[in-house]
């Protein structure tokens, strides 16, 4: 076989071109095979984030909603029980859960149904437009001050306790209630004027209102909701724990705590839980609701095209606005982990009897014991008693008042006593 062929000139040509071809189909074959994988990753890396995304809402947030509204419903049923109305912490109390049932069927209610089911009913009119983004902001704000409200209570009960009596009453405190609503809705008026539904969103409807709600309604929300509430609460706390430290050392030294031991060491450990869960609140509010308010600043200043980029800012967004809904569903959880009288009163209502119940019907069972033993009591002693109790912690509003309410006689059921 003749070998010539192998290095034929036309030969050569034929295979300069074929390699050139080739080549060509390498090179770009090579430049699609680094565009595509560039393309790609990023087109499945948002997929994966919307799916992210909407796992969050139409799986989390039912969650959050039946824990909340369960919780919230079931704090209504105790301090209904614990007679809310004659005693202004428990009133605001109530008022808080009420409020926090507001924030979770009005907001998270409305995403759970958008990402579930497809349909927006903030978009179904104008009305509804309107009022669910006032209801949203005010219930937010107001639950905040609620919180507040609660602090400062406490706060005048162990630094003030002798003004305390005299400022702790249903009247005054329905007038402070009234005062924030007021307050309140007229921050958050401006949604009935400033929003309708436009090209079939609800948003402003004009240039200037959206410059308004970017720029300043968004950083005064941040201040209301969540900065002026939480500084207030924890610079309280402070004067709140000092408070009871004094306390504490002043019951160890006094005549009472040798007499009633039992009754004292019950309250002090009361006291030392709830300082505990108001402080784990107060930390918990400014933990779930301060992220949220800065990403609404961040979001209100910058702006993304790249989708990608879109993607993970909505799936932040997600996490930080069901972590705030978090706040108004842990109420429940506090109370029953820090007062065993809630526990045992939830307990009641379905229908369990509680271990530690004996007090329930010693208010009738022991008035006369009750009498004799005040009558044998010496003058020193109901001196430091009385001066003790004063400064007692039960501004919390249900293991004191109930104790108190079945150790000792109601002479006039009609006059009102500040817990």
């Amino acid at each position: 076989m003749s070998h010539i062929g192998l290095f034929d000139p036309s030969a050569m040509t034929t295979n300069q071109s074929s390699w050139k071809h080739a080549s060509t189909y390498i090179s770009n074959t090579t430049t699609n095979s680094l565009t595509v994988p560039q393309l790609e990753p990023n087109i499945d890396e948002v997929h994966i984030l919307t799916s992210v995304e909407n796992y969050l809402w139409t799986y989390v947030s039912p969650v959050v909603i039946l824990i909340g509204v369960f919780g919230n419903c079931l704090n209504i049923a105790v301090l209904k029980k614990m007679q809310f109305w004659r005693h202004t912490p428990l009133l605001l109390l109530a008022v808080l859960a009420v409020t926090d049932i507001t924030v979770l069927l009005d907001g998270l209610l409305r995403y759970w149904i958008k990402y579930a089911f497809k349909l927006d009913i903030r978009t179904l009119s104008d009305a509804s437009c309107k009022f669910n983004l006032y209801v949203i902001y005010f219930s937010m704000q107001y639950s905040s001050w609620i919180l507040v409200c609660l602090i400062v209570d406490r706060f005048i009960k162990t630094n003030f306790p002798f003004l305390y009596m005299r400022l702790a009453t249903i009247k005054k405190t329905c007038v402070i209630i009234i005062v924030i609503f007021t307050i309140l809705s007229g921050i958050n008026m401006h949604f009935f004027w400033t929003n309708g539904i436009k090209d079939e969103q609800c948003n402003d409807i004009k240039p200037e209102y959206l410059n308004f709600e970017k720029f300043v309604f968004v950083n005064l929300d941040f201040v209301v909701l969540s900065v002026l509430p939480f500084s207030i609460m924890l610079i309280l706390n402070v004067f709140v724990y000092r408070a009871l430290q004094q306390h504490h050392k002043f019951r160890s030294s006094s005549v009472v705590n040798s007499r009633n031991s039992r009754r004292t060491y019950t309250k002090r450990q009361f006291s030392q839980k709830l300082t505990r869960m108001l402080f784990f609140n107060s930390i918990y509010f400014l933990f779930s609701t301060f992220p949220i308010s800065v990403y609404f600043i961040y979001d209100a200043n910058n702006k993304f095209k790249d989708d990608l980029k879109n993607a993970k800012k909505h799936v932040a967004w997600s996490l930080l606005y069901l972590l705030q809904y978090s706040n108004y569903s842990i109420n429940f959880l506090l109370y029953a982990a820090c007062n065993k009288v809630f526990r045992e009163k939830a307990k009641e209502i379905f229908g369990l009897k509680p271990k530690g119940c004996r007090y329930q019907n010693k208010r009738k069972n022991n008035q006369r014991s009750s009498s004799i033993s005040h009558r044998t009591t010496s003058i020193n002693d109901s001196i430091n008693t009385l001066v003790s109790d004063t400064y007692d912690e039960h501004s919390d509003h249900s293991e004191d008042i109930q104790t108190n309410a079945n150790e000792y006689v109601d002479k006039n059921p009609n006059t009102q006593t500040a817990v």
